[in-house]
């Protein structure tokens, strides 16, 4: 009887790694830009380096750059979301998209899925943000149930994408595809990574019978 449930258990496992963790380099970019328990010196610092600022040490850059850490230690949620939004808006070209990163941070944690898609757009008209932006917006689709809007995200996004995120972008789209009811799209999205032996055979083999015995 433990064998028979093993795929069940491993399919459950698997989902829930998939819909609560987009990638980890996702993950280590939005966990990283409010650090829990961090003083702002360090938030400061760690938006300097992620905006990739090299001349941050001067005054008026210096002072902006402290605004935002101030601003994303906030406690009150509504000022903390009112101020992003605003820096997001008016603040140095350089450092907006952090504000936007943990604006779409801020809406997913509250369920306000429609403002996260939009913050996740925002994200991705930053150079070098787009792959990862467009793993957002289908993330912040799929928890509002919008799963084919996910599809259609990360459809477009698996063209351009690099090797790196290529694999996040194949499992999300696998999922999304799966749970929009698109059997098509997993099974072959689930092949794919068959194909490149990730070392999940025994998961993948159990996801395509399962999608092909419903066809």
């Amino acid at each position: 009887m433990e064998e028979r449930n093993a795929p069940a258990d491993i399919l459950k496992t698997i989902e829930q790694e998939i819909d609560s963790d987009i990638h980890p380099l996702l993950k280590k970019i939005l966990d990283n830009i409010k650090p829990i328990g961090l003083a702002v010196g360090g938030i400061v610092a760690a938006v300097a380096v992620y905006s990739g600022v090299t001349s941050y040490q001067q005054s008026q850059h210096t002072k902006a750059v402290s605004e935002l850490g101030g601003i994303m230690v906030l406690a009150d949620q509504a000022a903390r979301t009112e101020r992003l939004q605003a820096f997001a808006q008016s603040g140095p070209a350089d450092l907006r998209p952090a504000a936007q990163l943990e604006l779409a941070k801020v809406f997913v944690t509250a369920g306000d899925y429609d403002k996260a898609v939009t913050a996740w757009k925002a994200v991705g008209q930053n150079p070098g943000m787009k792959a990862v932006a467009g793993l957002g917006e289908a993330k912040a689709l799929s928890l509002k149930g919008d799963y084919a809007g996910a599809v259609t995200v990360l459809s477009a996004l698996k063209k351009d994408a690099g090797e790196e995120l290529a694999p996040a972008i194949s499992s999300s789209l696998a999922f999304a595809a799966e749970k929009a009811g698109q059997t098509d799209v997993a099974i072959a999205e689930y092949e794919a990574m068959k194909a490149k032996a990730g070392g999940n055979d025994a998961f993948l083999e159990y996801k395509i019978g399962k999608l092909k015995s419903k066809g």
